[in-house]
């Protein structure tokens, strides 16, 4: 994911007291890399973003004759719940009725992969947002596009949904309360996640205290609208910044992150929190890179939750 961070859940802290308690040994830059292949196909690439770009200014215009004819006369749509309507007609009449009901509408087409089968089809697949009216949540789908051309037109022949497998803020709950950890350099570090008033952002503050300095800062993490997915903004008190993307890989979260360093330099990295228990965590930060040149990956960091006698 592409938005990152410097600091996360504190323990983001311990990496940034690695690289100034030693000396970063960045390795030799690579060799210029071999000239990039043609892409034969971009031509029809580029068109069937546009095709896939105008039928979703169609759909927010609310014009179903426009919508029914980015399919083939035999075209398919399967939605999200199930229901499957096929021919050119009948989609007409499908999205007809569903503007009828639905005076305000905004559609997002967010494409991931786009792979050629033939000379005139091709598969693609993304991620849909839709939005009905300003008080209304977006919802989100996984949407496959069977693309033929016709008449030197790209079309759908078929186009299905399913519903997206979204995380939620309260994935995250039971990070909720006071933990504690050790870096290797032996500074203490502590960090408190608590909810905000609606539930809707979990707000962290993070510490650490060594022999010749401290640092602390804030990060507020919560569900990305625009996206639906988990994101984090993060500030050191002393002026560093950064954010990060989150997905849920198994028992552990992956954040892709990246950010600016006090001093400007900037940091991305893979970091990876693995739940171990309800009272226990770990943390790694893999796939360094300080300011483009590699670092080396950090072992990972148990981080123990701080009980409260009752």
């Amino acid at each position: 994911m592409n938005r990152h961070v410097v600091l996360f859940v504190a323990i983001i802290v311990v990496i940034l007291s690695e690289l100034l308690a030693q000396e970063t040994k960045t390795k030799a830059p690579p060799p210029p890399a071999a000239p990039a292949a043609v892409d034969t196909r971009a031509k029809d690439r580029t068109a069937i973003r546009e095709t896939m770009a105008a039928f979703a200014k169609a759909f927010e215009a609310r014009d179903a004759k426009k919508v029914a004819a980015f399919w083939t006369a035999e075209g398919e749509h399967q939605t999200a719940h199930g229901e499957v309507v096929r021919g050119r007609e009948a989609l007409e009449k499908g999205f007809s009725a569903f503007f009828a009901v639905t005076p305000e509408v905004q559609a997002e087409v967010q494409p991931e992969a786009l792979r050629f089968i033939a000379k005139d089809s091709a598969i693609e697949d993304g991620v849909v947002t839709i939005r009905k009216g300003a008080t209304d949540g977006p919802s989100h789908a996984h949407y496959r596009a069977f693309l033929v051309r016709e008449d030197d037109r790209w079309r759908l022949a078929i186009l299905s949904e399913s519903p997206a497998d979204l995380v939620s803020i309260n994935d995250l709950g039971w990070l909720i309360g006071e933990w504690k950890s050790t870096s290797n350099s032996g500074a203490d570090i502590q960090t408190s996640y608590a909810w905000d008033a609606n539930k809707k952002f979990i707000h962290v503050q993070f510490s650490i205290k060594e022999a010749a300095r401290a640092l602390s800062g804030k990060q507020v993490i919560g569900v990305d609208p625009a996206t639906g997915a988990i994101h984090s903004w993060t500030f050191e008190a002393n002026g560093g910044i950064g954010e990060a993307d989150w997905s849920r890989d198994g028992d552990h979260w992956v954040l892709d992150a990246g950010g600016t360093l006090p001093d400007g330099r900037t940091l991305k990295e893979t970091n990876i929190l693995r739940r171990v228990s309800n009272d226990t965590f770990t943390w790694q930060s893999t796939q360094r890179l300080l300011d483009d040149n590699e670092v080396a990956d950090l072992a990972p960091v148990k981080v123990s939750r701080i009980k409260t006698e009752k």
